[in-house]
């Protein structure tokens, strides 16, 4: 009967010794929490880096949004002074044209132009081919362009074309 009390007695020691121990570190740590030097040293270093990072973005954003109203003011002085007063149709398909040079239409008229030669086709079937409406549109002129419509999410026909035909 005696042992089982000891025991709880050596137990209850070790558990407030162990209670003790975590005390004192939970206040060394808390206290290194609180020091403000100790604690802000790394968060202003790392602020100062983050603004620096940010100032830098800022800077080459603004170069670029300068690059480019400068490539816009250049784009409409070259397509005022090429077309004499046509400015804002002119400049609007001048902006479209871009770099990779596949270009709009350059005025109304070459767009109008196009679309009086060319035909729309319905009811094309799901595994016709571009050389097969080709041969079969041949005898109504030279085809510049066959275009079969597909869906830009599966890939596959919708069902309807267009063809140009050559200027003669």
């Amino acid at each position: 009967d005696q042992r089982p009390v000891v025991d709880a007695a050596q137990t209850h020691k070790r558990e407030k010794k162990t209670l003790v121990t975590s005390k004192q570190n939970s206040r060394t740590t808390m206290s290194a929490e609180n020091d403000p030097a100790v604690a802000a040293e790394p968060e202003v270093e790392e602020d100062e880096e983050d603004l620096e990072k940010l100032q830098a973005e800022i800077a080459r954003m603004e170069a670029e949004a300068a690059r480019i109203a400068q490539e816009t003011e250049d784009l409409e002085k070259e397509t005022t002074s090429s077309s004499g007063g046509a400015g804002a149709s002119t400049a609007s398909a001048a902006g479209n044209k871009g770099k990779s040079g596949e270009g709009v239409a350059s005025a109304t008229g070459d767009k109008a132009n196009t679309d009086g030669h060319s035909i729309y086709v319905g009811q094309v079937d799901y595994s016709t081919t571009p050389e097969e409406l080709l041969s079969h549109f041949e005898s109504c002129g030279t085809v510049e362009r066959v275009t079969i419509v597909c869906d830009k999410f599966t890939g596959r026909p919708k069902g309807f074309a267009y063809l140009e035909f050559q200027v003669s």
